[in-house]
């Protein structure tokens, strides 16, 4: 519309809608905030859309009484003291026998600072044998080597960065605060560097452990030394960790690591560097049925795909619920239906794959992975106690992750190699449930 050639009655009557306009998008926005600030429950029911709604005030219940108590267990007391009137405070006096009227404990730490202990050898001159003679000192529960820092510290130190993921300065500032004691950042290096030292002969016996093991979990995650990418290698069990940086996450380092003595399961996710492995081998399925939901996903409205993972689904919650031969009859005839139940389960899924590995349809690429893979799939179905997931590679390889991100990695082939022996031992001991601080004590104080 062109205002400069309309008529002066057109324009008015413009204005005049303008104002009816403005008027009721005003009284709205009144409405609004009354809403907002005044909070009345019947215009709650109708908020705009762009408001969250608030969340209802559920009635609660009576609460549910507990079987047992859950309150705090009363603690054996290190030292007791007791509380008593000598003489009655009201009129002086004598009093009976005490007997106990309540108890109270309190829990604290006592201040801790450094001990140093100085040893001082003597010499003494002997009449008899005309020479002097000087006691020989064994100091190996003391101290590794000639160093002046001791085993207890040395632990306290290392469990400070491996069990309890510490950085430096922050090991710096604990030891200066709680115990008065200053060590430089190098001094640190060095304890975390000698502990693993006499670690070492501990941490090849794990190696040894994990390839006479039935069951291994293994997994890799990214790390980096001095700038440069490289790979952390994790080979677990239900109760032994063994961590291995090398630069290279080809095939060799599993070749590396099981050797030609390992003949359990391993159990790995869909990597191509496990595929050198030929013995008893089990697929992860969460995996695998995250990518096909991911799948499902990315082609929401592909019916057939979503029958084809729904089928896959069955076929795995299927072979999740199998429980398993009957107890009664012999071992080898277990063992038989084992495998049978393992081939009824891989022939199911490959009648429902095998026809999609070469057409053009989003799930060939995944029916392909699953028949290159179809005998990895369920041989937990055959051996008992395997699990069908690569949780436990995940799980004690996370804080790996962790520390990898927060650190950015090593800076030297021996601070990886430190690196990796020191959580390899403290892993193990808590995987094993023992106290971290004790065992380390005791490989130090072991070590000649």
């Amino acid at each position: 519309m062109d205002l400069l050639s309309t008529p002066r009655s057109e324009l008015i009557r413009i204005i005049y809608e303008q104002q009816d306009k403005i008027a009721a998008l005003e009284t709205q926005i009144a409405e609004i905030k009354a809403r907002i600030n005044n909070h009345d429950p019947k215009q709650q029911s109708n908020p705009p859309s762009w408001i969250k709604p608030n969340i209802e005030n559920k009635k609660k219940g009576p609460r549910k009484k507990r079987e047992q108590n859950f309150a705090r267990k009363l603690d054996k007391p290190t030292k007791q003291i007791f509380h008593s009137f000598n003489v009655c405070p009201d009129c002086g006096g004598k009093l009976g026998k005490p007997a106990v009227s309540y108890t109270r404990q309190t829990i604290d730490i006592p201040p801790a600072n450094v001990e140093v202990t100085e040893h001082v050898i003597c010499k003494r001159w002997c009449f008899t044998c005309k020479k002097r003679v000087t006691p020989m000192v064994n100091l190996n529960d003391a101290v590794v080597g000639r160093q002046r820092i001791g085993i207890r510290l040395m632990s306290i130190i290392t469990m400070l960065k491996e069990a309890c993921r510490q950085p430096l300065e922050t090991i710096q500032s604990y030891l200066e605060i709680m115990h008065d004691l200053h060590l430089s950042q190098g001094a640190i290096i060095n304890i975390l560097h000698k502990t693993a030292e006499k670690g070492k002969p501990t941490y090849d016996n794990l190696l040894k452990q994990i390839r006479n093991s039935n069951l291994v979990f293994a997994d890799e995650t990214g790390g980096r030394e001095d700038g440069r990418n490289g790979y952390n290698w994790s080979f677990s069990t239900k109760n032994i960790h063994f961590l291995l940086y090398r630069k290279s996450r080809g095939k060799q380092v599993v070749e590396e690591v099981l050797g030609d003595d390992f003949v359990g399961v391993l159990s790995t996710d869909f990597y191509a560097a496990y595929n050198t492995y030929s013995g008893f081998h089990q697929r992860c399925w969460v995996h695998l049925l995250g990518d096909i939901s991911d799948l499902e996903a990315f082609y929401p409205d592909d019916q057939e795909m979503k029958m084809w993972a729904r089928n896959v689904h069955a076929i795995y919650e299927e072979a999740k619920a199998y429980p398993g031969p009957n107890s009664n009859l012999p071992v080898g005839l277990r063992e038989q239906e084992r495998i049978n139940k393992q081939g009824y389960f891989e022939n199911k899924l490959r009648i429902i794959c095998a026809p999609l590995v070469k057409t053009e349809k989003p799930m060939s690429i995944l029916c392909s992975r699953i028949i290159k893979h179809l005998q990895e799939l369920f041989v937990f179905i055959r051996f008992e106690g395997i699990p069908s997931d690569n949780n436990a590679a995940e799980r004690i390889l996370r804080h790996t992750v962790v520390k990898r991100k927060i650190s950015g990695g090593t800076r030297s082939s021996r601070g990886s190699e430190t690196k990796s022996i020191l959580t390899s031992l403290f892993d193990t001991w808590k995987l094993q449930n023992k106290n971290p601080l004790i065992q380390c004590q005791l490989l130090l104080a072991s070590c000649p």
